[in-house]
């Protein structure tokens, strides 16, 4: 009886110790946790694709259009339009630019509910391969240094009203094949001396309907392939000789509209092979008799609409090539053979023409 009593307790512990040790497991476990904090490990972080600039996302700030219209090519031009009054330059909507870093043509338009008062200098940087920038009707106040990036394939800039008023050293600089600059109808008060360099190839410079009232001497001196001068409707009442320097190869010079009374010697001689001067609609009162003086080549002056009461005598002999000459609407007093003669060879030509309406 004890025997078969002390077989049964000692079964139940056997028991016992079976059924209790995986729960001690797990709390020696559980408490070795708690002693030695396990490591967190950090969640990956995938940062969210650029918006591409050719989706038209009416959300963005900045929309584009781009040409070919394809979403697996490489797009090479962008019409863009701002349509917040809010894009600092730092915006996220610029960053779309670098999906397209292969553009060679990029116009963008502020519209009347948007605002640009800055060159997107950071994004221009990028696109290595553009050759013509159009942007207007922004309102940026100052062109900055090297406001381009140096962009070494620029063909073509156009920044037409952009309310633009000062045109900083280096603005434009150091684009070796930049063949053409229009900054017409802004409100530039001053050109520095230095805001054109390094620009051999630069052909056609577009300067209208500014506020500029005087040129500073040598200003274009770097420009030595500059091939057309646009002038027109500002407020220049000076020309000096040294403001053309540099301009022998300038063909086209346009200064129509301007407030010059006075033309004195040799002012455009530097220009040996200018063929077209427009000196119309200003308050030209008096022609130096050597005004012209250089202008071997010269095909077309215009005088129209100034102020001019007498001609000095041998006033064209600068100009033997003249074959279109206008003098309409003037208040010349006389007009003698003497002051035509040194044309007269190119008079009779059956292209030739002599304009004196309103002049008598």
């Amino acid at each position: 009886m004890a025997s078969a009593t002390y077989h049964n307790l000692t079964l139940a512990l056997l028991v016992l110790c079976i059924v209790t040790s995986p729960t001690e497991s797990r709390y020696r476990e559980k408490d070795a946790k708690k002693g030695k904090p396990q490591p967190i490990l950090p969640q990956m972080i995938v940062p969210s694709p650029l918006m591409n600039l050719c989706s038209g996302d009416r959300e963005m700030k900045l929309v584009c259009h781009c040409s070919p219209d394809d979403p697996h090519v490489k797009a090479q031009k962008a019409n863009c339009w701002i349509f917040s009054k809010d894009l600092p330059r730092k915006d996220a909507n610029w960053l779309a630019f670098q999906t397209q870093a292969t553009l060679e043509q990029l116009k963008i338009t502020v519209q009347k509910i948007g605002n640009l008062a800055y060159i997107p200098s950071d994004v221009l940087h990028t696109l290595k391969y553009l050759k013509q920038l159009t942007i207007e009707y922004g309102v940026i106040p100052d062109l900055l240094n090297y406001a381009f990036g140096n962009l070494t394939e620029l063909r073509n800039i156009t920044l037409h009203k952009n309310q633009i008023r000062i045109v900083h050293p280096f603005a434009f600089a150091n684009h070796p094949f930049l063949e053409e600059i229009n900054l017409e109808r802004n409100e530039i008060l001053e050109l520095d001396k230095e805001a054109l360099v390094h620009l051999p190839a630069l052909r056609k410079l577009n300067l209208d309907f500014n506020n500029l009232s005087m040129l500073h001497d040598d200003v274009f001196v770097f420009l030595t392939s500059l091939d057309e001068l646009k002038l027109e409707s500002n407020q220049i009442s000076v020309l000096t000789r040294e403001i053309f320097k540099g301009l022998g190869n300038l063909r086209i010079l346009k200064l129509t509209a301007n407030s010059l009374t006075f033309i004195g010697d040799t002012i455009f001689a530097e220009l040996w092979s200018l063929q077209e001067l427009d000196l119309d609609h200003n308050q030209i009162e008096k022609l130096s008799a050597r005004a012209f003086d250089g202008l071997n080549n010269l095909r077309k002056l215009n005088l129209e609409n100034n102020r001019l009461k007498r001609l000095e005598r041998g006033i064209f002999t600068g100009v033997p090539a003249v074959l279109n000459l206008n003098l309409n609407s003037n208040q010349l007093e006389t007009i003698t053979y003497n002051n035509f003669l040194p044309l007269m060879d190119n008079l009779v030509n059956s292209t030739a023409i002599l304009h004196l309406r309103g002049t008598l």
